[in-house]
């Protein structure tokens, strides 16, 4: 069965972020794995991150430093990596520490000094609903916009298809014309409906890149409007509701004047209100991107996959161009290629006949892998009642496409729906392939993961754990799938609060992933780093810190020292050592590791101001309040200057130095 152990994809469904900074990093994040043209599956292999982790992460909890930092170094580009990461870190601050609500208001004759009087307060409401409101008005447009231009990318290929009709029809009649007049105006007929194809093939491109603007957008906006609401029903206690607008009215288009062609003159008619339309919402797109002061996310336009000539091919050249696209790994151009071809097939065989059927799941398929699992859903969710009407609810292909189904609807962002798809399924796979068959095996493995992803990792544990015992019964203990679900069983356990436990398991695994994959394997590396995270979770601060000294040593043998992950496993290794009690080696650990960040990233760097700010702490630790102070000083100044002074680190690194500087006796001097 096709794509049935499909873990990969991206995600870009719903953010459902912890806190609205956990949005905007999950936004944010999200953009640079967009700009890079990198799939989940190429990301995993270079970040050590599974793609279904990934795509949690992404989809608005609060990620690990290590994640963002290897996810920024793999998708930003060399020149602006540094920048990019300054961002990331910014905003990963912010996520892990919200601002407090405020204490409840003391009354007018109650209030003392600072406590805004009831004028402030009704001010801010109002500049806070004003705000609000323009946001909703703003989603509300690009929402539309985006809706405008999914209905113009349906019209597009069906005007496409017609013109490869009209064009073949019209080059026959050419071909059959007597006489000089007729065959010039056969011969003009046909040029019109070539330069027709050409500009209905651009507004399809346009209309495609329009909707992929609007949504990344309204996607950045959504998260403003998280932040305005909890805002506002702090200080009014309700919030408001956003406005819906229709399509922009056109004005009726008259045809230019030529020979006698009406059919001609109406695709000419549609063509310009498909224009005016791509027009209109490109005027939106670029307006509201310029009221929120953001950039027009940029969207790579696909390579032309076929020539000019796209809509005279076969479909049986159709069907190759986009295998090769697939082939290849260009998912886009193989989508917009399944997408003519399932046009044509539906139009000439009709949409239940067994090849449209297959063009119909391939579309899908490749919309998912080009980064639209929402739409590859929507797509799929169409597809299975045909399958079931003309192949049978039990028939192999019907089987793939709900289990896509219920993929793409937890990559999508709705984890609980994908939990009971798959509780669905298995229930079947079950019964038609036996509860031993890979495909059954596969479903089990993404029932536990959607269980875990909708908030039960301790359900997600114990079904983790039946099919660990069964996959090492049936398909081997060293199956790559049983190591998988070993490492998902472990993660599951952690999640569910028992470090500890979470701790032996990963103990076990990293023995047998180092015998059947070698110590060097990225997953066995892997593994040694959560094996280590969790060991200290469960109190064992001494033995982390030591797996973490081992793990570097060989990270910076197999990856090199100055790879991300090698950082950041001193950088953990350093805070162990703190927290086991030594000060001192945890003072001159960090001030190595800024030697090297500041050589490697660079002195300006997130990491290397965090690992300033722990050598000035541990520092004054190892008893040295005034080097303490000195150091703290310095750093205030250098995050002053990078994030600005109302900055959150800013400010920490400000009540430290403060607090330093007490303990120092006073201020010292420069000298000092």
């Amino acid at each position: 069965m096709a794509e049935t152990n499909r873990r990969k994809g991206r995600p870009w469904g719903q953010i459902r972020p912890e806190n609205p900074a956990a949005g905007r990093l999950a936004a944010f994040l999200r953009a640079q794995v967009d700009g890079s043209g990198k799939t989940l599956a190429v990301l995993e292999k270079e970040i050590s991150y599974s793609s279904t982790q990934i795509s949690s992460l992404l989809g608005g909890r609060i990620p690990p430093q290590r994640f963002v930092t290897s996810l920024i170094q793999a998708t930003a580009p060399a020149p602006l990596r540094e920048r990019r990461q300054g961002e990331a870190e910014a905003l990963l601050y912010e996520a892990k520490h919200p601002p407090r609500a405020m204490a409840p208001r003391a009354s007018a004759a109650t209030a003392g000094p600072g406590v805004p009087d009831l004028a402030a307060v009704q001010a801010q409401q109002i500049e806070t609903y004003d705000r609000l409101t323009r946001a909703l008005e703003q989603q509300a447009e690009l929402r539309q916009t985006a809706d405008n231009a999914a209905r113009l990318i349906w019209i597009l290929l069906g005007m496409i298809h017609k013109l490869n009709d009209r064009v073949g029809a019209l080059g026959r009649e050419r071909d059959r014309a007597v006489g000089q007049e007729v065959l010039e105006a056969a011969q003009s007929k046909l040029e019109r409906a070539r330069s027709q194809q050409a500009k209905a093939e651009n507004e399809l491109g346009r209309a495609e890149e329009k909707k992929q603007q609007a949504e990344a957008l309204a996607a950045r906006l959504q998260e403003q409007i998280k932040a305005l609401t909890d805002e506002l029903e702090f200080l009014r206690g309700r919030g408001g509701a956003a406005p819906a607008d229709d399509l922009p009215g056109l004005a009726p288009f008259t045809g230019p004047a030529g020979p006698a062609d009406p059919e001609g003159n109406d695709i000419d008619t549609a063509l310009a209100r498909v224009t005016a339309v791509n027009d209109t919402d490109s005027d939106t797109v670029h307006r509201i991107a310029t009221e929120l002061g953001e950039p027009v996310p940029v969207v790579v336009p696909d390579n032309r996959p076929t020539g000019t000539d796209a809509p005279n091919k076969t479909a049986r050249e159709l069907r190759a161009e986009a295998e090769a696209a697939m082939d290849s790994g260009d998912f886009r151009a193989a989508a917009r290629l399944y997408a003519l071809l399932t046009t044509a097939s539906a139009g000439f065989l009709g949409p239940k006949d067994p090849g449209t059927l297959v063009s119909r799941y391939q579309y899908a398929y490749c919309t998912a892998e080009a980064g639209a699992p929402a739409t590859a859903r929507d797509l799929v969710a169409a597809l299975i009642p045909d399958e079931t009407d003309v192949l049978g609810a039990d028939h192999a292909d019907t089987l793939t496409s709900r289990h896509q189904l219920a993929y793409w609807t937890g990559e999508a962002g709705d984890p609980a729906t994908a939990r009971d798809l798959y509780e669905t399924l298995v229930g079947d796979y079950e019964r038609v392939l036996g509860p031993d068959d890979h495909d059954t095996l596969t479903g089990r493995h993404q029932l536990a993961h959607w269980t875990g992803e909708a908030g039960d990792p301790a359900t997600a544990r114990e079904l983790m754990k039946d099919l660990a015992r069964d996959q090492a019964r049936v398909l081997g203990a060293d199956h790559a799938d049983t190591l998988t679900s070993r490492h998902q069983l472990a993660h599951w356990t952690g999640e569910a609060d028992d470090p500890a436990t979470a701790r032996d398991l990963l103990a076990g695994l990293v023995a047998d992933e180092t015998r059947v994959l070698g110590s060097d394997h990225p997953d066995t590396l892997l593994s040694r780093y959560r094996l280590a995270g969790f060991t200290g979770k469960a109190g064992g601060l001494e033995a982390a810190r030591e797996l973490f000294r081992t793990l570097i040593r060989d990270e910076t043998r197999v990856l090199g020292p100055d790879h991300p992950d090698t950082l950041i496993s001193r950088k953990q290794h350093a805070r162990y050592t703190g927290k086991a009690g030594y000060p001192a080696t945890t003072r001159d650990l960090f001030g190595d590791l800024v030697a090297d960040e500041t050589r490697i990233l660079g002195p300006d760097h997130p990491d290397t101001l965090a690992s300033r700010a722990q050598h000035a702490r541990y520092t004054g630790k190892a008893g040295d309040a005034a080097a303490a102070r000195d150091l703290y000083r310095a750093l205030a100044a250098d995050v002053e200057r990078v994030h600005g002074p109302g900055h959150p680190r800013a400010l920490a690194v400000r009540r430290q130095l403060t607090a330093w500087t007490e303990r120092a006796g006073g201020p010292g001097t420069e000298a000092d």
